[in-house]
């Protein structure tokens, strides 16, 4: 038996089924269009000679990445029973794989027709890699990654992948537009990368997924599967909130009622809390898949944000009652106090958006306990009554008299403005 053959014997063995090459073209075309070109493109004829030249020298040090030092000496012991005769096949052998490689490539990058059939060592198809990894052209790289996946166990193909960093981001990012979820996770946590796994199934998953409830079970998986193991990735934090906002709007969805309008899924935490504030306010807080409170309190929604949107969404319906309630409490001494984490002003402005009465405005205007500031606002939201009782307060009869000239003549704000001015026990100034 010659040296060739036991070689060939040898790692033949590792194969797992044979390679179908009669549609190699083809396949090289299908490549290209999927990766989008994933490599530099492809070099002039010159340069390319140039840059393979390199091979011979890589071929051991490739070898030597790929098996340890004593098989190595057990395969060279085997093959060199002669060392006349069997040290110089070797030899030839090794100087026509490189050859090979060489040629191959070059056929590769010039989009000729190739063929990978006589590549059957382990070293072979090493060097074939390396040489491709050396010119950086990604579709190359691709294609004998992909032979190698059908040529080899899957352990030697992971080994040469783990000591070539270029080939495994060639590799993911094919799998990664191919959706292969599963391959991507073992190669990457293989590669000591779980959090980049992780990242990289949940966005395959969000980006893919249309149906809510597959999303939502889809995410629960990978979520106990990947991101459990990150505790201290604010990803993971991330993905269980968007897991209980997923299931909180899916249980909205069978909740709804018929003149309810439509939640759309995958909604912001947001728009999900005005929504539920709109349909759901009176839903007891302990209901804890509509309540909008609970919906704060799952998601961390700061108080004032909480009270900003039930705010804004009682006073689009007019609900002016309901504002009291939100925003108002007695005090010990049975008096009415102002308890919000807004300030006075911005509940001004909402309300004033919003149209609400004088009256509902001018009671809260007197919770702004600087005059001057409250004075100014009550100008800006035409709060007359609230303008004339400062007036009077500061004893400026003066500038009473010309705000009254300014209002309409013989309305309520004119009539009350006139009184003001014949109030007895009143100390004026001017």
């Amino acid at each position: 038996m010659n040296t060739v053959k036991d070689e060939d014997d040898f790692w033949n063995s590792s194969e797992r089924r044979s390679f179908c090459f009669e549609n190699e073209v083809m396949i090289v075309d299908q490549l290209k269009s999927d990766t989008q070109k994933l490599g530099t493109g492809i070099f002039n004829t010159s340069n390319l000679e140039n840059s393979l030249q390199s091979t011979n020298d890589l071929q051991t040090k490739s070898l030597l990445s790929v098996i340890s030092e004593k098989t190595l000496s057990r395969i060279l012991e085997a093959d060199n029973k002669s060392k006349n005769g069997h040290s110089k096949i070797e030899h030839k052998y090794l100087e026509i794989d490189v050859a090979q490689s060489d040629i191959t490539l070059r056929e590769i990058l010039l989009g000729q027709s190739y063929s990978l059939e006589r590549y059957k060592s382990l070293a072979s198809k090493t060097a074939l890699l390396d040489a491709a990894i050396l010119n950086g052209d990604g579709n190359s790289i691709l294609i004998i990654i992909l032979f190698l996946i059908k040529t080899l166990k899957r352990s030697l193909v992971q080994r040469l992948l783990v000591e070539r960093p270029d080939a495994v981001n060639v590799y993911i990012y094919y799998l990664f537009i191919r959706l292969q979820t599963s391959e991507i996770t073992d190669i990457l946590i293989m590669l000591d990368h779980s959090s980049t796994a992780a990242m990289k199934n949940l966005h395959i998953i969000i980006k893919n997924t249309k149906d809510p409830n597959r999303l939502w079970q889809k995410l629960h998986n990978c979520y106990k599967a990947l991101f459990t193991m990150l505790p201290n990735c604010k990803e993971t934090m991330f993905l269980e909130s968007y897991i209980k906002l997923l299931e909180w709007q899916l249980a909205i969805k069978q909740k709804k009622r018929e003149n309810d309008e439509e939640l759309p899924l995958n909604s912001s935490i947001l728009k999900s809390l005005y929504y539920a504030c709109k349909h759901h306010c009176n839903t007891p807080n302990d209901f804890v898949t509509i309540s909008p409170m609970m919906l704060s309190r799952d998601h961390n929604i700061s108080p004032r944000l909480y009270q900003k949107v039930t705010l804004q969404v009682k006073a689009a319906c007019g609900r002016w009652d309901d504002i009291d309630h939100l925003l108002l409490t007695k005090g010990i001494l049975g008096n009415t106090k102002l308890q919000t984490h807004l300030y006075t002003e911005d509940v001004l402005k909402v309300l004033y958006k919003y149209n609400a009465p004088h009256a509902v405005l001018e009671k809260y205007l007197k919770f702004i306990d600087n005059l001057e500031k409250r004075l100014e606002l009550a100008k800006k939201l035409s709060c007359h009554t609230i303008v004339i009782d400062i007036f009077v307060q500061q004893g400026d009869r003066m500038i009473l008299t010309d705000y009254k000239a300014k209002l309409q003549s013989q309305s309520e704000d004119y009539f009350y403005a006139e009184s003001a001015l014949h109030l007895p026990n009143i100390k004026w100034k001017n």
